[in-house]
């Protein structure tokens, strides 16, 4: 693995129990589901166009591997390439344009060349055409699993980019679980609580560990051909994803897999699940340090040859992924949407006017300006 590839992944990583911390993933009663790629990869189309505060923020937030965007479009690039033939893993980029707006050329050539990203263009003032013009593209990416990401209300006339990453994952485990094993028992939501869930079981080798200044166990379940896993950890308390979760925040998830080891014999009983997540992550972006992007005073002027001034207005994520005997399918969609800054109000007062000096009870001056230089 290179040097730069290393640093990618302890980012996403780091940018993973980021995410989980903003999201009080360990506390909240929902399920919730994020793919940490698909937002860096939209975030870096809208990096990849930003300059000053505004890329220094991005970078920062998303841990990408530098600050520099030749060196970013060459990470991603290095991913998007290492799945491009892949039968399990599809990731596709898009770029949308407003009618009648260019893009800059080399902002076309390093979105298209390192990030895979066509550009199409469309007329965000037919609302509803254009979201089912995206959300189209988004489903036929996720093997239909993400349906509706945007909505034509969030679109219009001064919509001027939407940026877009999918990702859609379909695996088989390396051993399959037999679905005459699986059986129902309790799930424990707490130390009292309990639901009926469906339980799949397999007896075999696994990677495993029992991490003591965790207090948690950790299991790798690979999936077959490929050099992906599902990795687990599982607090000791039924109630202690909380205080696991505060752990986790002094650690990389790579250097816990580093703890795991080979486990003969194993059984593991795991539930079968199925989950759809959705969110719109401006507010916890902004709480990681991108605040920028989402003002006035946004610096994303190498997207459009337009000078008009843009910022992000909504990021919007979906998700979903569903465990089985079988193996796992996932997909993710991020939509990052740019519209133009709202220029401050101006009142330009070039015409004759009454005037008042009062305090709203009396009244010491009344006037009617009507001829500025007879004075």
């Amino acid at each position: 693995m290179s040097e730069i590839e290393k640093k990618f992944a302890r980012g996403g990583a780091e940018l993973t129990l980021e995410l989980f911390d903003k999201l009080q993933a360990s506390t909240n009663k929902d399920n919730i589901l994020l793919s940490p790629l698909s937002i860096q990869t939209a975030m870096a189309l809208a990096f990849a166009g930003a300059k000053g505060a505004t890329a220094d923020e991005i970078a920062s937030a998303m841990k990408f591997v530098s600050k520099c965007p030749k060196e970013v479009a060459e990470s991603f690039h290095t991913v998007l390439a290492k799945y491009q033939d892949s039968a399990l893993v599809k990731i596709a980029n898009k770029v949308y344009v407003q009618e009648g707006n260019a893009i800059k050329p080399e902002y076309a050539t390093v979105t298209k060349e390192k990030y895979h990203a066509a550009a199409e263009t469309v007329d965000f003032a037919k609302s509803e055409a254009a979201a089912q013009n995206i959300n189209a593209w988004v489903e036929n990416k996720t093997a239909g699993k993400i349906t509706d990401l945007v909505s034509a209300d969030s679109l219009g006339p001064d919509t001027r980019l939407v940026l877009l990453n999918a990702l859609h994952f379909k695996g088989e485990w390396q051993e399959k679980f037999d679905e005459e094993d699986t059986r129902e028992d309790d799930f424990w939501l707490n130390e009292e609580e309990s639901v009926q869930v469906k339980f799949m079981f397999r007896q075999s080798n696994f990677r495993y560990g029992y991490i003591r200044e965790f207090e948690c166990e950790a299991l790798e379940l690979p999936y077959k051909d490929s050099d992906l896993s599902m990795f687990v950890l599982l607090p000791d308390k039924r109630d202690g994803l909380k205080d696991l979760a505060e752990k986790l925040k002094t650690v990389n998830l790579l250097d816990l897999d580093q703890k795991l080891h080979d486990a003969d014999d194993m059984i593991v009983r795991f539930p079968k699940f199925k989950i759809e997540y959705s969110i719109e992550l401006s507010d916890v972006l902004k709480e990681m340090g991108i605040t920028t992007a989402f003002s006035n005073g946004a610096e994303l002027c190498n997207i459009l040859e337009a000078g008009e001034p843009i910022h992000i207005s909504k990021v919007i994520h979906k998700s979903s992924i569903e465990v089985n005997e079988v193996g796992t399918e996932a997909a993710a969609a991020t939509a990052l949407e740019i519209v133009l800054c709202c220029l401050p109000m101006e009142l330009r007062v070039d015409r004759p006017f009454f005037y008042f000096v009062w305090n709203k009870k009396i009244t010491l001056f009344a006037g009617a300006l009507v001829n500025p230089r007879n004075v």
